[in-house]
């Protein structure tokens, strides 16, 4: 409307202007030539588009008035003047414009306490990217700001805004320059009304006072709503559903920088919901009579109530329960609703039958089902009388997506036949005709591929017809469109029966509007990020079809780098008449440092290196608390680089690593280089504790969203110390080792959730070769490989399987070692524990300790049973999971079987052990778990019973006293300690941690 104001003002100048300055003698002249100031405020094919007046036609004044409205119809110009002046015989028109302004970006500088935030600020602003731009808009928008710091207890807080001179594309740059000034504390508020409560017992609710040392914490907006809300919610403890309580005003004394809320509180009476005639715990109530979290009586909401209970406890098999309620009159400050429940005889769902299916399998219709039969998770089944009207409605609709549309789904239920309290529902689908599709015709394409739009339409000649496929039609037709600069893009769908029954023809008609196109992308808000980093993924260039779609994946792209905290995109001047527009990138670079302090523990059988005694050498229960630290620098020197430090201190494991990550390597999409450092000294191996020194560098490549390979070239230096057992304590072993290594990996993860998938499948393989030709010390060739599925039983259960196979295959060993002895301690197979094998502790599968050499001229000792870890490695998990109380408690059931083994050759399903060296068998562990459902994955608790775990022999001295058992001594000789004694691996193994088990 602004811009037609000043049209209609500006025309009646103009007409002043060149008929009484230059009199009618210009009126009718020729046009000698047509000038516009300043120039390249419009694209020249937008000039052609607008022009009236033509060089060479007669100068009429309507022609001048329609050009001016064509000019601000565009929306670049705030202000336009014709001027006309004589050009021999002719007339030269000359169109002086004032170019409008659009906001180019927000931005805030300055000390910024959060609350509020900048992206706050920005927002809180109003001035959208991209939208003309006017002065009010900005004095408006500093009256926003001054509430929103004043809700934030910044009552001094100054905010003095800059705008820029137009740039680019008339542009402006606002800056709002922000001192925040110190924030204000509350103090003792005010508080009105009947509390029914003590005043202190309302403060301590509010939060807005620490407890203990009761120092009045500082203001923030949020704090206030959670003050009023805790306010409600301690009332709400009291039964007194119906509260309300209000902030009147924040009375903010700025000598003593504190501010005094005012709080209006109504308590209301209590509120006691409570059911007869049938047992219903609180917790049930609550979930079900929703007055509770709408905090609200009325009679909708108990109705409402009434239904959830009906259908809660069908679902428990009360299939003829019947609800009402009653409200009894108010005494004594107090309301009681009595939820009246008869509940008649429980059923159980004993069968689930589908009748009249033809066209789909039952298993697919059962799938989108609620209704389910009684089985070993669901003792009485699942039935309601809501669950069967959905069940026909998912069912029919199904039918009449895929061309059934006079299908009907009915359900019989029979509580006659069969045992007392069995209930037969039988599900009756009456088909109908399909009807089939006999033409697809697009009216009005005159731009759009239409080759391409019929290949991919949903209805397809010869097919079923559905309307759910027309409007898939629609979506798909009107996305090339918008896609390609369409923008006013729009489709009409018919159909008509046709000659043959059931038979349709099916008609859009397009009208396609005028197409956009980029006229150029201009980037702002860069203050460290290189400008050409951002400049490679921006794919739209001047002269492209205006695509949004293409523009938000820009968007996306940009978000995805990860050092962007907002990405702002428009286009400029949305609603003015042209064809060629200005896409604006707006950002906000986020914070370049981020912290994350971690604090865990582990709880599990596991021990350390001990230099006190040998007679756990499976391990003990023990507990390991555990801390880590994440430091990572984002955008590094500005391109969109990474470096990361990362340490973990435990009992068990203390490590430091860090990283240099730059993403899309070489401008290739999904290709990722890693650089890095690190150090480790591990103690998760009973026998042993290992240092690792390491420096490796990979590319990473992601073929497809579900595929990535990547190539790995690593140095690192291990050695072993803390060694307790003498046959391990021979130079070939526990000298420090150079190992070069080059590896390839490849993954394939189908999951739906990887951190708790429920179909899908995940496959992994890793082969790495060490040779001498890369300085290696050692030659081996290590394969890792990894097959996982999931399967859904039925709609909450899950069959998940798992393999794991892997070999190292040594080769050119030392002299003086075997080649099965020539790999280092640490880089062999360990197994067992929550992740891997639950027949086991942790790392106590496999080869162990006899006393005998393990390496050619080595020495023998008494024999400890300790792990040894193996060159071949064999596991297969199996896990029922099933929803076990609610919606967040599961169970699963699982057996696991494998082993870590010498060698390959020695890889054997066997499943009794020989003798007591005999460790190369199938170990197997039948288990049931918990899974509790959380934001950051299921916490888990496993007992596994493990059936034929290993047994062997043992020592109960220290490391000292097992020097003294000299094999070749006499036994009468020896100490009595050194008197063998036969262990095993416990039956029971119990483990807990945070994520599924694979």
């Amino acid at each position: 409307m602004r811009f037609w104001l000043r049209s209609a003002i500006t025309l009646l100048v103009v007409f002043s202007q060149v008929c009484l300055a230059q009199g009618p003698a210009l009126i009718g002249r020729r046009i000698a030539a047509i000038e516009y100031s300043p120039a390249g405020i419009l694209h020249s094919s937008d000039l052609e588009r607008i022009a009236v007046l033509k060089v060479g036609e007669n100068l009429r004044a309507e022609d001048i008035g329609s050009t001016i409205d064509r000019l601000f119809a565009t929306g670049r110009f705030a202000d336009v003047v014709a001027e006309a002046e004589p050009s021999g015989e002719g007339v030269t028109i000359r169109f002086v414009g004032t170019a409008a302004r659009f906001v180019g970006g927000v931005s805030v500088e300055g000390k910024v306490n959060d609350p509020p935030s900048r992206g706050e600020i920005v927002s809180t602003t109003r001035l959208q990217l991209g939208a003309p731009f006017f002065e009010e808009d900005l004095k408006r928008a500093m009256s926003r700001m001054d509430r929103l710091f004043s809700s934030n207890g910044l009552y001094e807080a100054k905010v003095t805004p800059e705008v820029g001179s137009p740039g680019e594309a008339q542009n402006v740059f606002i800056t709002l320059r922000v001192d925040p000034g110190k924030r204000a504390r509350y103090k003792m508020p005010i508080i009105r009304g009947e509390t029914k409560l003590k005043e202190s017992t309302i403060v301590r609710a509010t939060g807005w006072r620490w407890p203990f040392i009761r120092k009045w914490r500082r203001v923030t907006s949020a704090r206030t709503r959670e003050g009023v809300q805790g306010i409600l919610e301690k009332y709400q403890k009291q039964e007194r559903l119906t509260t309300t309580a209000t902030i009147g005003k924040l009375n903010y004394d700025p000598k003593e920088r504190v501010v005094e809320p005012e709080v209006e509180i109504n308590p209301g009476p209590k509120i006691k919901v409570q059911a007869v005639e049938a047992k219903v715990s609180k917790r049930v109530l609550r979930r079900y009579v929703p007055i509770f979290q709408e905090r609200a009586v009325d009679n909708d909401l108990l109705v409402e109530g009434a239904k959830n209970l009906r259908d809660y406890f069908q679902s428990k098999g009360y299939y003829d329960v019947d609800v009402d309620f009653r409200t009894k009159p108010p005494a004594n400050d107090e309301v009681v609703i009595e939820y009246v429940i008869s509940q008649g005889q429980r059923y159980k769902l004993a069968t689930l039958t589908l009748t009249g299916a033809n066209y789909f399998r039952e298993e697919d219709l059962r799938e989108r089902m609620f209704m389910q039969a009684a089985s070993f998770t669901l003792r009485n089944g699942r039935y309601s009388e809501a669950f069967r009207k959905k069940d026909e409605e998912n069912i029919a609709n199904l039918y009449k997506a895929n061309g059934f549309r006079d299908v009907k789904v009915t359900s019989i239920v029979d509580r006659n036949g069969g045992k007392t309290g069995d209930v037969s529902v039988t599900v009756v689908v009456e088909e109908g005709p399909q009807w089939i599709v006999d033409s697809v015709t697009l009216n009005g394409i005159q731009q759009g591929d239409r080759e391409v739009m019929e290949a991919n339409l949903a209805s397809l000649v010869g097919q079923p017809f559905s309307e759910v496929n027309m409007a898939a039609d629609r979506s798909y037709i009107l996305t090339q469109y918008y896609s390609q600069g369409y923008p006013q893009a729009d489709l009409r769908a018919s159909w008509q029966p046709t000659d043959t029954q059931h038979h349709v023809n099916i008609v859009y008609n397009i009208t396609e509007g005028e197409r956009q196109f980029v006229r150029d992308v201009l980037v702002s808000g860069l203050k460290t990020t290189k400008e050409n980093l951002v400049a490679k993924r921006i794919t739209l260039k001047a002269g492209d079809p205006l695509s949004p779609i293409e523009q938000s994946e820009i968007q996306r792209r940009f978000y995805d780098m990860g050092v962007f905290a907002r990405v702002d995109t428009a286009v400029e001047n949305p609603e003015g008449d042209t064809s060629h527009k200005h896409i604006l990138y707006n950002f906000e670079e986020a914070n370049r440092y981020t912290l994350a302090l971690g604090f865990g523990a582990q709880i599990a059988r596991f021990g350390q290196p001990s230099s006190s005694s040998l007679a756990s050498p499976a391990g003990s229960t023990g507990f390991s608390p555990q801390a880590s630290l994440n430091l990572s620098r984002l955008n590094f020197r500005g391109r969109g680089h990474t470096v990361s430090l990362r340490g973990i201190y435990s009992n068990l494991q203390k490590l430091g690593s860090i990283s240099y990550l730059a993403p899309r390597y070489q401008d290739v999409e999904g290709r990722n280089l890693t650089v890095s450092l690190l150090y480790e000294n591990s103690y998760n191996v009973r026998t042993f504790g290992s240092k690792r020194q390491e420096a490796s560098v990979q590319l990473s490549q992601r073929i497809s969203k579900a595929t990535t390979v990547l190539g790995r070239l690593t140095y690192r230096r291990v050695n072993v110390n803390n060694v307790i057992i003498p046959v391990l304590l021979v130079p070939q072993l526990v000298q420090p080792v150079r190992l070069g290594m080059i590896s390839g990996n490849i993954a394939q993860d189908r999951r739906d959730n990887p951190a708790d998938a429920r179909r899908g499948i995940f496959n992994t393989a890793d082969i790495a070769l060490a040779t001498k030709y890369l300085g290696s010390e050692r030659n081996f060739t290590r394969v890792l490989l990894r097959n996982a599925t999931y399967h859904r039983v039925s709609r909450n259960t899950v069959l998940a399987r798992q393999t794991q196979f892997g070999v190292i295959a040594p080769f050119s060993a030392p002299p003086g070692i075997t080649e099965q002895q020539s790999v280092p301690l640490p880089e062999r197979f360990f197994g067992g524990g929550a992740d891997s094998l639950r027949a086991f502790p942790f790392n106590q599968a496999g080869p162990r300790d006899t006393g005998e050499a393990v390496v050619p001229g080595g020495p023998t000792s008494q024999p400890t049973g300790f792990p040894l870890g193996g060159n071949a490695l064999l596991f297969n998990n199996v896990e029922l999971r099933f929803p076990l109380l609610g919606s967040n408690v599961g169970g699963v059931l699982f057996h696991d079987m494998g082993n870590v083994y010498s060698r390959l050759a020695d890889l054997s399903f066997r499943v009794r052990q020989r003798d007591l060296n005999d460790f190369n068998y199938m170990v197997h562990a039948v288990g049931f778990g918990i899974r509790y459902r959380t934001p950051i994955g299921p916490i888990r608790g496993d007992l596994a019973y493990s059936i034929n775990p290993p047994s062997f022999l043992g020592f109960n001295g220290t490391p000292t006293e097992l020097l003294q058992c000299d094999p070749s001594r006499p036994i009468s000789e020896l100490p009595s300690v050194c008197q063998s004694t036969r262990q095993r691996v416990s039956h029971f193994q119990f483990f807990f941690s945070i994520g599924q088990t694979f």
